[in-house]
């Protein structure tokens, strides 16, 4: 029997888990809500991984930052979405870097089905992605080589069309990996030299 979506929710008023719940439920969201109020019951939780974790930010000898932090090295690939009022700079320190998937406001909680769909969605195109790399790496077929042609000059890849590719395009088009870019601390002297 299928029971949804497994949620730990880290909360230690009974009230707002209640009213989280019941959110979810008039979303018509399917899932099984474990709720966890110590730290000792929060890592239980995290022994069979969930498929998403929410969690209030403030809890007696207890914080949702720490909670993230320990569900980042037991689960690393389980979104974590805070519900809470207490917004903190550090919760959107963590958000703008990748780490949390998104942050749900206590008197918002109409938002939260569509954060929890959303990066639920999120974490299986990045475990997608990752699977997509390491199965090119790891078991080549009869016709493709574990070498990838790179120039040595430009850095472009040679595609199995014996096209040149910049690196963007031929993850992008291979591993649906976007890159970003900046400066590592070798190069950046090389262009931005305060002597010059």
């Amino acid at each position: 029997m299928n029971h949804g979506i497994k949620i730990l929710y880290l909360e230690d008023n009974p009230d707002d888990a209640e009213r989280v719940e019941r959110k979810l439920r008039e979303s018509g969201m399917n899932f099984e809500l474990a709720r966890a109020d110590t730290r000792d019951a929060f890592l239980s939780g995290l022994e069979a991984p969930p498929d998403v974790i929410l969690s209030d930010h403030g809890l007696p000898a207890f914080d949702g930052l720490t909670a993230f932090g320990m569900a980042r090295e037991k689960c690393p690939d389980v979104p974590f979405i805070f519900v809470t009022n207490a917004l903190t700079r550090e919760m959107e320190i963590e958000k703008l870097m990748g780490g949390v998937a998104d942050y749900v406001r206590k008197n918002e909680l109409d938002y939260l089905s569509v954060a929890m769909r959303h990066a639920m969605r999120e974490a299986r195109e990045q475990q997608w992605r990752k699977q997509r790399v390491k199965d090119f790496f790891k078991s080549p077929s009869a016709e493709e080589s574990r070498l990838l042609p790179i120039c040595s000059s430009c850095k472009k890849i040679r595609n199995k069309q014996n096209q040149w590719q910049s690196l963007e395009i031929y993850f992008l088009e291979n591993f649906n990996i976007r890159f970003t870019h900046g400066i590592c601390p070798e190069c950046a002297p090389q262009y931005f030299d305060r002597n010059r």
